[in-house]
């Protein structure tokens, strides 16, 4: 039996790191996506929601640019989405994300807008910005599939949701494969 507490009264914030969650779907199987919506119902369980938060960058804006339709559609669906302009293209990388989630974190557990932080991601950059959360009194639970998680995020988090057990991928529509691919390809 755990010594942690779980209360539907608690507030619940999640702050999802967008690349994180999909390069980890992506290297598995190139024709799952995740249910951002289905992730979000599956970890909040029957606590309150107080807001989710997916962080990115913003590709090239051009007509080919997929990523500011997705982050739409994710503001369609509820969700506040960061996303910086600061996508590194001659190294393929994109920079300040992890780095504006943890601040995210911190700043809201410090207002005490929230009593648990999920983290979906399995970046142990997070590791300080957790510490900083945990000492502030709130619980974090982390959430990432098996084989993207530090091992040392598993044991800095006071719950840790295997993802690879929910119920949250789901099969593409045939049409979207070939431009997920290309997408998917062009930001890794």
């Amino acid at each position: 039996m755990s010594i942690i507490s779980f209360d539907e009264n608690d507030r619940v914030m999640m702050f999802i790191d967008l690349r994180n969650m999909t390069k980890s779907v992506s290297k598995d199987s190139k024709y799952s996506r995740i249910d951002f919506v289905s992730l979000v119902r599956c970890l909040k369980g029957p606590r309150k929601l107080v807001a989710a938060y997916v962080f990115d960058s913003k590709g090239a804006i051009d007509a080919t640019d997929t990523s500011k339709r997705f982050h739409d559609y994710l503001r369609y669906k509820g969700f506040r989405v960061i996303a910086r302009d600061s996508y590194d293209m001659e190294q393929n990388t994109q920079k300040e994300v992890d780095v504006a989630m943890a601040v995210q974190m911190v700043v809201h557990a410090f207002k005490d807008n929230y009593d648990v932080a999920i983290v979906v991601s399995g970046d142990r950059d997070f590791i300080p910005a957790i510490q900083e959360v945990q000492s502030a009194g709130k619980r974090v639970e982390v959430a990432a599939f098996k084989t993207s998680v530090a091992d040392e995020m598993e044991r800095q988090s006071d719950v840790f949701h295997n993802l690879d057990s929910e119920p949250i991928l789901s099969l593409m529509n045939p049409a979207e494969i070939t431009e997920t691919i290309d997408t998917v390809q062009e930001a890794i």
